[in-house]
């Protein structure tokens, strides 16, 4: 990620995940080594470390 906002602090929360192949607004469910998981309409999308170029609140 090649932002400095904290990905926890972010958990639980409708936000705003910019990646390398466009913008994902969900709720932020889970966040780790493997990147992040984000709750997309009524499915989860699951974004690499890699992939992520920031996160803010949407």
């Amino acid at each position: 990620m090649h932002n400095t906002t904290d990905p926890t602090m972010m958990l639980g929360r409708y936000s705003r995940v910019r990646t390398s192949t466009g913008v994902i607004d969900g709720t932020i469910l889970a966040v780790g080594a493997k990147g992040v998981s984000i709750a997309v309409e009524r499915q989860v999308v699951r974004v690499r470390p890699g992939d992520i170029h920031s996160i803010s609140a949407a």
